[in-house]
């Protein structure tokens, strides 16, 4: 948020594509891990993958510009003005020559500023009070309370609930490549459209939650596989730039200082709910109490 001014819904969407990216290529290489190494030793790689890539993200922590030189521009040797004699060095009265003290300029690397800073005195009483007085904090925190737990339901569930439309358990497995495929676009491409149009981020979120509750509903009356996975597709393209737009709102209704408060409001809500995931109470007993 601090190093991006006019395209900064693009940029959060490209940090966040890694995340769409890999539910292109996750189910392959669990599929190839699991068939190799059995279901404990694929979660052991998983993880041992995820513990060497701390490094990595400790070495982006501060990023700085990359200098490109394609070409050496030579510089001409400057010469003395006629007339005039450059001393290099000076004798004193008893013989002993003094050298002249030449500065040592030691060139730095440019490290890019952001032109806006935020204190790091952390949180205070008056800044959550100041937050707590802003209306669009209680829209913010509704709608993405909602939004997540639908979000992360729909991907625990699609596969099951491609089973029960009649698919093969084969076919089912890739409406999750298909919500990746839309995740990937409502994250590249969305991003970068709404910030060529005035006030699109908020348009273009509106009108994507909006899409996305078509698409749940269609997918809930809809018994055709051909369009549960057209409209799953569509679910993902949506929640892909809903996910990804969201510090871009918050920075802009709220304040960029606010955002962490933002998602601490939102996971406190989140967490008891999430309590309820069928990973915990289980597929089957998730189906009868919520889908009966």
């Amino acid at each position: 948020m601090l190093y991006f001014d006019k395209y900064k819904a693009t940029a959060t969407g490209a940090k966040y594509a890694a995340i769409a990216a890999s539910g292109l290529a996750g189910p392959v290489i669990m599929s190839l891990l699991v068939g190799r190494y059995g279901f404990p030793g694929a979660l052991l790689l998983c993880g041992a993958i995820a513990m060497h890539a701390a490094p990595l993200v400790m070495l982006i922590k501060q990023p700085r510009p990359f200098n490109f030189l394609c070409f050496h521009i030579g510089t001409e040797k400057q010469q003395n003005p006629p007339g005039e004699q450059k001393q290099r060095q000076t004798i004193s009265a008893i013989g002993t020559p003094q050298l002249q003290k030449i500065p040592v300029i030691v060139p730095v690397s440019p490290v890019y500023k952001p032109r806006a800073t935020v204190g790091m005195a952390g949180i205070s009483v008056e800044s959550v009070a100041g937050m707590l007085v802003i209306p669009e904090l209680y829209v913010l925190v509704l709608v993405y309370f909602l939004n997540d737990w639908t979000y992360v339901t729909h991907g625990t569930t699609v596969v099951d609930y491609g089973r029960d439309k009649g698919a093969a358990l084969e076919d089912a497995n890739y409406l999750q490549t298909y919500s990746a495929v839309g995740e990937l676009l409502g994250r590249l491409v969305v991003p970068f459209l709404s910030d060529k149009v005035l006030c699109g981020h908020s348009l273009f979120a509106a009108v994507s939650m909006l899409g996305s509750a078509i698409a749940v509903l269609g997918m809930t009356f809809n018994q055709s596989f051909v369009c549960f996975a057209t409209l799953n597709a569509l679910f993902g393209a949506c929640e892909g730039y809903v996910q990804c737009i969201r510090a871009v709102l918050v920075t802009r209704y709220l304040g960029l200082e606010h955002l962490p408060l933002f998602y601490g409001c939102v996971g406190l809500f989140l967490l008891p709910v999430s309590l309820g995931n069928p990973a915990i109470l289980g597929k089957q007993y998730f189906f009868t109490v919520y889908c009966v």
